[in-house]
C-alpha cells in the first residue's frame, strides 16, 4: 500500500506532461555554438556569383537565366488556423497551423523572413520539463517570432510562434529563403 501511495503521485504527473504536450518527430539535437548553426541561406553562392575574368573560357560559358524566379510567398492566416505558400500565383502547398493564444497573440501585418534555423533552441520559454523550448525548422518573420515545427492542437495556442506539422515545417524551410514575403492576416 505504500508502495501505491509513493508512485502513484509520479504516475499522475508523468501522464499529465505527457498527455499535455506532444514532442517534435525527431530528437532535439546538442546546443550548438551560434556560428555552427545554419541561420541564413545568404552565405551560399551560385556559379553566378564567383569571381571570373570576363575573358574566361569559365564566365563564357555562364548563362543568364531567361526569366525571373516566381516570388515566394507565405500568408498565415489566424481565423483558420492555416497556412498558404505560394510561388507566384501558383498555390503550391496549404496545411494547418497554430498561433498565439490569447495573451500571446501573433501580430498581424506584412513581414519577411529574417533568419532560418533549422535546430532552433528557444532563448525566451521553456518546455512542460523546464528545458529551453526546441524550435524544430524555425523561419524568422518579425522580432522574436518565429514560424516552426510543434504541436498542432487545432485551435491558438502558442506563445506567439506559428507552429506547423514537421512535413510543412520542413517544406518550408527548404523553400523560404531570407527576404520572402510572410503576411499574417485575421
Amino acid at each position: 500500500m505504500v508502495f501505491l501511495h509513493r508512485i502513484l503521485p509520479l504516475l499522475i504527473a508523468t501522464a499529465f506532461i505527457v498527455g499535455c504536450a506532444q514532442s517534435p518527430t525527431r530528437p532535439a539535437p546538442e546546443r550548438q555554438p551560434a556560428e555552427a548553426s545554419e541561420s541564413t541561406d545568404s552565405t551560399r553562392t551560385s556559379d553566378a556569383e564567383t569571381d571570373l575574368a570576363p575573358g574566361d573560357a569559365a564566365a563564357e560559358s555562364v548563362s543568364e537565366p531567361t526569366a525571373e524566379p516566381a516570388k515566394r510567398a507565405l500568408t498565415i492566416q489566424i481565423g483558420s488556423q492555416s497556412f498558404v505558400y505560394a510561388e507566384g500565383a501558383h498555390v503550391v502547398r496549404t496545411g494547418p497551423i497554430s498561433s498565439g493564444r490569447e495573451g500571446h497573440r501573433t501580430p498581424l501585418g506584412t513581414f519577411s523572413v529574417l533568419s532560418k534555423e533549422k535546430d532552433k533552441v528557444s532563448s525566451r520559454y521553456t518546455n512542460q520539463l523546464g528545458w529551453q523550448a526546441w524550435m524544430p525548422y524555425s523561419i524568422q518573420f518579425y522580432g522574436h517570432y518565429f514560424l516552426h515545427e510543434g504541436w498542432l492542437p487545432g485551435y491558438p495556442d502558442s506563445a506567439g510562434c506559428v507552429r506547423v506539422g514537421e512535413k510543412d515545417a520542413r517544406f518550408l524551410f527548404e523553400h523560404m529563403k531570407v527576404g520572402d514575403l510572410v503576411s499574417v492576416v485575421d
